[in-house]
Formats: structure tokens, sequence, C-alpha cells
């Protein structure tokens, strides 16, 4: 704690500072001024928490020297000292919310008294606020998942009690009760190659900024993702395609979070729904900006797609005459005509805008399935257990529209080249393997990372990789770590977490378990026996 003293008289000040163990009252910082004008210059500076002041000083009384202080400070302890207990004086220093005052000739043992109280009073104000401060924290951290909880109340289940009595705190929830809404639905699509290893957390982060968004505020909107991970907006009043029905309000807002996002890496659309007139609707206006959302994927440009422009789609089942079709010419190495066949799935899929685009996905992951299929078969690629088949669909998930899709699904007809191309294939190969030795050692390195400095999707990556090394890219590293943790525990004054540490891994234990699968024996079992 600090104390400031302020009196005019020297003998008073000295007195106070010097003979009285402040220490022991828990104060460890002193500091003295002869006057209110002084005083209030040097608390610029010290920030005291107690002041023990004299009323009657010259240039700026103690009183005034109170007003000036309080402008500022309003937590500070105040202790009032004065020859003269008149009730002026007395309410003076009640206004000035004073803990108490202190009448002239001094007492030491009051004075003592006096402060041992105000420490604890301000201990107690510094607890009281510091708990006030956690409450306010913890409900600013938790506010945005109390939004997105009450989103995905409103798009599934709007009449539940629950959800109509918690609408009752406008503080938090913000939404009216009743009236017209509008759910505004985002898809949110990483570029190739740049997913991050933990996407909850970008949601996570942007769900926090949203909520304290001036935009979204003003708005009086929600928002939160949904469980297919979209990013759901419901807001009070009715929008619509055209400016005079408040375009431009959702145009601001797909700016805002679009800033939000930041970069080049992700691919933020808006689909917006059908204006309803009460809440119970909610899931309707949800379902047509879903709808809406969808078509983004057979419209690379526009940024906003309203309900109103949705019309004419049909369904676009899996055409499985296609997919044999597909197995034949790729097994009689037809790629030209595969090739075709492909492209042709695309011109109708465009037509059809069909808008379920998990169905229409799943017919692009049957082709790629049946090339990998193949292309094992004739030897251009080989496989392990499960193919690094985990890598496809979570790749196909990804991929944010149509031509990409069929892009993408393309580049896989190049397995049936490899062969073919073999110098292109060594160089390919060589950058790949580089990289791996450069950054093996690494805590958290990745096969994506690798994929994506060799400029190829992690699925064709992992193919070519076995085709041409006979090993999963996994195997490899595995390998390239055991054999460098090898050589470090030659070095007998490397502590094992430091050989695990300088392997790529966080954890000792799991780096024995590691090293006894690939190894055969533990780390301290490998070092005694290259100790013989």
């Amino acid at each position: 704690m600090k104390l400031l003293i302020i009196d005019d008289e020297e003998r008073t000040r000295e007195m106070l500072s010097k003979h009285l163990a402040w220490g022991e009252l828990g104060v460890h910082e002193v500091e003295t001024a002869r006057n209110g004008l002084v005083a209030l210059e040097l608390c610029r500076s010290f920030r005291p928490d107690i002041v023990l002041c004299d009323i009657r000083m010259p240039k700026m009384d103690g009183i005034e020297f109170a007003k000036r202080l309080r402008e500022s400070d309003l937590s500070c302890k105040l202790l009032f000292m004065s020859g003269f207990s008149d009730k002026e004086y007395l309410m003076s220093a009640i206004r000035m919310n004073a803990l108490d005052y202190i009448e002239k000739p001094i007492n030491l043992n009051k004075v003592r008294e006096a402060v041992r109280a105000a420490v604890e009073s301000r201990k107690h104000d510094e607890k009281k606020r510091l708990e006030e401060r956690q409450l306010q924290d913890a409900y600013d951290e938790g506010l945005p998942y109390l939004r997105q909880e009450m989103v995905r109340k409103l798009i599934t289940v709007p009449g539940s009690l629950h959800a109509q009595k918690a609408l009752e705190s406008r503080e938090t929830f913000l939404l009216p009760p009743e009236g017209v809404y509008t759910v505004v639905v985002s898809s949110l699509y990483w570029q190739a190659l740049q997913y991050p290893e933990d996407p909850k957390l970008v949601q996570e982060t942007l769900l926090r900024r949203l909520n304290l968004n001036s935009t979204l505020a003003s708005l009086q909107g929600i928002c939160g993702f949904d469980s297919r991970q979209f990013l759901i907006f419901i807001l009070p009043e009715a929008f619509g395609s055209s400016y005079r029905e408040q375009r431009s309000v959702l145009e601001e807002l797909y700016a805002e979070v679009a800033g939000m996002i930041g970069g080049n890496n992700i691919r933020f659309r808006m689909g917006v729904g059908d204006s309803i007139k009460e809440r119970m609707q909610i899931p309707h206006s949800y379902r047509t900006a879903l709808d809406a959302c969808s078509l983004h994927y057979y419209s690379e440009g526009s940024r906003l797609i309203f309900a109103s422009e949705i019309g004419g789609n049909r369904e676009l089942a899996t055409d499985w005459d296609m997919v044999r079709s597909l197995r034949r010419l790729l097994k009689q190495e037809e790629l030209e005509a595969a090739r075709y066949l492909i492209v042709s799935w695309t011109k109708q899929a465009r037509a059809a805008c069909d808008l379920d685009i998990v169905r229409l996905k799943d017919s692009y992951f049957q082709f790629l399935l049946v090339i990998l299929d193949v292309a094992v078969q004739l030897g251009f690629t080989d496989t392990d257990e499960d193919t690094e088949r985990r890598y496809i669909w979570k790749e196909i998930d990804r991929v944010p529209d149509l031509a990409s899709m069929e892009e993408y699904i393309l580049s896989f007809l190049d397995l049936f080249q490899l062969t073919a191309e073999p110098e292109g294939s060594s160089a390919k190969m060589r950058e790949i393997l580089q990289y791996i030795h450069k950054r093996f050692h690494e805590k958290g390195f990745a096969i994506s990372e690798i994929a994506k400095h060799a400029g190829l999707n992690e699925t064709y990556l992992c193919s070519l990789f076995k085709k041409q090394r006979g090993s999963t890219v996994k195997e490899y590293i595995s390998s390239l770590r055991v054999e460098k943790a090898k050589e470090l525990l030659l070095a007998k004054e490397l502590k094992l977490y430091e050989v695990a540490d300088r392997t790529g891994f966080t954890d000792a234990n799991y780096f024995t378990t590691f090293f006894k699968k690939y190894a055969g024996c533990t780390p301290s079992e490998y070092r005694e026996r290259m100790a013989k």
C-alpha cells in the first residue's frame, strides 16, 4: 500500500512519516506534501492508496484537494486531520466519502488505528473489484457461447420455454422476443492447403470478435456456428436483395466479418433467408438461408445470395452407370475419355444446381475412390491399409465450389502418368524429401505442411510418396525420428526429455512408447546396450 501525508506543518509531516512503523500496518511507500496543490501534482505519479490529509492549508486546503482528487480517483481512502471540529468541515469530509476524521493535536495511536482500518478497507475493496472483474470476465468469455446456444435453439426449436424465457434478457441476447426476423447463413472455406490444424480455434476467435462488433450490436443481432459449422446470424427486421430492402446493411455486415477473417485464405459467402413475421418461423428462414448459401457453390463471384434467387433446382444423385464407366475407361487407360466423363458430370451438376451440396460432393467422392482404386490395380500408385483415405473426404469437403471440385478430381488422373514422367516425379520427390529432412524434428510437423510446400493436395502427395518410396509419408517421418533419436541417445549428457524435444515430441512418455514400437526397446534400454 502507498500512503500520502499532506500537512503544511513540517514537524507534523516528519512525525507521521518517521515515527510510525508503517510496514507493520501494510504500508510500504510513504510520501509527503506541504499543501493540496503540491499533493495533487504528486498524485499523478505516486497514485496513493491512502491519503492522510490536513484540512486547513495555504494555497489549496484539504477539502479542495479531495474534490480534485475524486475527479480522477474514487478508490483512494481519505483520512482528514484538523484542529477545527466544526460541522462545516465534518460535513465536507462526509461528502468526500472520507473514511475517518482525526482531531489535532495528533494522537499517533489514533492515526495508527485509522490507517490500519483504511488498509483493511482498501484490501476489501480490491478483493471485491477483483471478484467483480473475474465475474465480468467469465461472463464476457461465456457470452459468445450463450448466444451461439440461443442461435441453435432458435433455428431448431424456437418454441422451447428455455428460449422464450432467456430472450427476456435483452442485455444478453439482444434480440427482441417477438417481431420480424431474418436468418443469414455464412460458409467459410479455407483455400487449398491452408486449412488450419484446428478450425474450431479460428471459429472461437471469430465468435469473440463478432460479439464485440459494434455493427452487429447496433443491429441487435446474435450469431453462432450451427452443428454443420455454418456461421449463422439471426437479425431482427426484414432484409431483401434490393437497397430499399436494406441490402446495404447486409453488405456492411459482410464487410465487417470479412475484415475480421482477414487475408485471402478463407472464402466467405452469405446466404440470406426469407424474412419471417414471428419467432416460431425462424427455422424456415434458416432453411431458406441454407439453400441460398448452397447456390454459392455454383457461383464464384457473388458475396450475397438471397432466398428469392432460389428456383429451378433439382436433385442430382450419384450416377452409378457413370461410375462404372469411369472404372472401365481407366482400366483401359483411356484418360481423355475419363476426363471428358468427369467434365460432363460437372456440366450436369451446374445445370441441376442441387441444393444438397453434401450429396453433390459424394458423387465426386465416388469418382475419386474409383480413380485411386484403379491406379492401385494398375500399379500406378500404392496404398497402405486405409489408403491414406482419411484425407479423401476431408479434402473433398473443403473444396469451395464446383469448378474447383472438377479441377481437384481431374488432378488425380495424373497418377496414371507417373511412370510416363519419371524425371518430373523424381524432381518432385527430391523436393519433398529435402523438405521432410529439414523439418521432421519440429513439433507439430504435419503432412499438410509438406503438401502445402510441394503444391499438392494431401491425398495425391500420399499416393505419389507411397508409389515412389514404398512406404507412407508417416512411416518415413517416423523412421527419421527414430534414427535421429538413436543418434542423440549416444550423448549420455542428454536427458530423455531433451532427446524427445529434439525429435519433435512434446511428451517424453509418448516418445518412449513411440521409440519402443519402432526400435523394439525403450530409449533407456537402447542407451544401455550402446554403452556396453
